[in-house]
């Protein structure tokens, strides 16, 4: 009797958790939705949008996929606003949330499952920037979660896998994963890592090596493989350029140091947001150390290991690095940390009870200050290092009010644009739409190089005024030797709340066309 009301108690005990794993996902989906609504994309979001039209095999940056969700939302909604670019990446990261907290519900239980989920919702990285911009980081760990949760039955029943139905079909379960792994490739290069780390599982466990002596493995290899032919045919087309300009951003020195490697580590907890990153190291540190004695510790341990250890090593080689590429490998230390929380409430511990509201309250609180400044300015009189035009946060201010200035002024920019950056590139498309060219004249033009493979620029010429920049000088000065003499139209002063924001001078080249032609033409864009 007492047993039957036990299971009872737990069942209604689960659907609660249930329901607030539910909850935790269609909350953080408003907050991000109205994130994504309010404020303007960012320069690698914008520099996304403008090169994903016309759609390619793959790019010069990354692989496809996320160009791909951003130039089919513009090609769907005929818009490059951010809410319509990004609500594909915004809806995909609740996929993976809902992913994560079934995960954890499988490994630990409903009411790890629900805070695992939630302390992923209150990372900074993870939580906002990862589930709300147009990055090759959404897909990614959607596809990732995903595949975990469809390796999970697989794995975890030790006991007697021949009878478990979640095993009966499990040739067709590696076919599922091997397709997700191959949108995971197809998303970001980190995804190899997570290849990686489901590999060390399979080697170290007992129930891995059973499944290694299984067609199932090699099945969702090959058919991940088979997913990255757009990636490997447009590369091999192109020089392999991709993987050289990614090999080259983690290519190590002779000089081994120190300060990169404290450097990241610090930029990591920042951008997990310092009292999260706390949380999830421990996790992540007790999962390691308990080894494979906990095969669903272990699981997740291996997930996240292999690409925190990895970019984070490198930089001891004197490699700098970016904290946030580590992101994808925090993603599955989240199941821990709401392990970790649920057995610290089991024994009646206080501190979980405090922090997981600071946790919440906290992420949402900087979520409203910043966006709310983001879209309308209101910190820049109080705090000086965000003060215009060299407030950091421009980064996602639209240009979208360029395009009337310009045919007010009567200029035609139907036959496109030239500009310096491939940052101010990506602003400017997303401003003037997808029917005019942008051109960069520079040498670092990423996707941009292979978009207009023209070798001629466009006449007109529009930059970001920068003076605050060390060693920044005006078109007209820093082009004329590319591009010959440049006449100046004027200034335009874009405004955020009324507030002077961003200034974009604008030039016309002053040679005749055909003398223009052949000052640009001796510059080649590279194919």
């Amino acid at each position: 009797m007492n047993a039957e009301v036990n299971i009872a108690g737990r069942a209604a005990s689960d659907a609660v958790w249930n329901r607030r794993l539910w909850l935790i996902v269609s909350a953080s989906t408003v907050v991000r939705l109205m994130v994504a609504a309010a404020t303007g994309l960012g320069v690698d979001e914008s520099y996304a949008v403008t090169v994903a039209r016309p759609l390619s095999w793959s790019y010069f940056d990354h692989p496809p996929l996320h160009f791909w969700m951003a130039g089919g939302m513009t090609w769907l909604t005929g818009d490059t606003r951010a809410l319509a670019v990004r609500l594909p990446f915004v809806l995909a990261f609740s996929v993976t949330l809902w992913a994560i907290g079934r995960l954890g519900q499988h490994a630990f239980g409903a009411r790890a499952g629900a805070l695992g989920a939630l302390s992923l919702v209150c990372t900074g990285v993870l939580g906002l920037t990862t589930g709300t911009w147009v990055l090759p980081d959404g897909p990614l760990v959607m596809c990732a979660s995903l595949a975990a949760l469809m390796l999970a039955p697989l794995l975890f029943n030790t006991a007697n896998p021949t009878r478990d139905p979640a095993t009966t079909n499990s040739w067709l379960r590696w076919g599922v994963v091997g397709v997700l792994l191959g949108g995971a490739l197809l998303s970001k290069y980190h995804a190899v890592l997570y290849g990686a780390g489901i590999l060390l599982f399979l080697l170290t466990t007992e129930s891995g090596r059973r499944q290694l002596r299984t067609s199932g493995p090699w099945l969702a290899a090959a058919i991940a493989l088979l997913c990255t032919v757009p990636v490997l045919w447009w590369n091999a087309e192109h020089g392999w350029v991709s993987f050289t300009f990614q090999g080259a951003r983690a290519a190590t020195t002779a000089a081994w140091s120190i300060a990169p490697f404290v450097e990241n580590v610090v930029g990591q907890a920042l951008w997990l947001l310092p009292w999260m990153a706390v949380p999830f190291a421990v996790a992540l540190g007790r999962a390691i150390a308990s080894g494979r004695t906990d095969v669903r510790q272990w699981f997740f341990a291996c997930l996240a290991l292999v690409p925190v250890c990895v970019f984070t090593v490198i930089t001891l080689g004197g490699a700098r690095g970016l904290p946030h590429w580590q992101a994808p490998g925090w993603l599955f230390a989240a199941p821990l940390v709401g392990r970790m929380l649920d057995r610290a409430i089991t024994r009646d511990v206080r501190w979980p009870r405090w922090w997981l509201p600071m946790a919440a309250g906290t992420w949402l609180t900087l979520v409203l200050i910043l966006g709310s400044h983001v879209a309308t300015g209101w910190l820049s009189p109080h705090i000086a290092v965000l003060s215009a035009p060299a407030d950091p946060t421009l980064d996602a201010f639209d240009w979208r009010a360029l395009r009337d200035s310009l045919s007010v002024r009567g200029i035609d920019i139907r036959d496109g644009v030239t500009t310096r950056s491939w940052i101010q590139a990506g602003k400017l498309g997303v401003a003037l739409g997808a029917t005019t060219p942008i051109m960069c004249a520079c040498d670092d033009a990423h996707h941009l190089l292979f978009r207009y493979p023209a070798t001629v620029f466009p006449r007109l010429v529009v930059e970001h005024v920068q003076p605050w920049k060390r060693g920044w000088q005006p078109a007209s000065v820093a082009l004329t030797g590319q591009l010959g003499p440049l006449d100046s139209l004027g200034t335009i002063t874009l405004a955020r709340s009324g507030q002077p924001a961003v200034s974009l001078a604008v030039y016309r080249l002053a040679l005749p066309e055909t003398q223009a032609q052949a000052a640009s033409g001796s510059r080649s864009f590279r194919r």
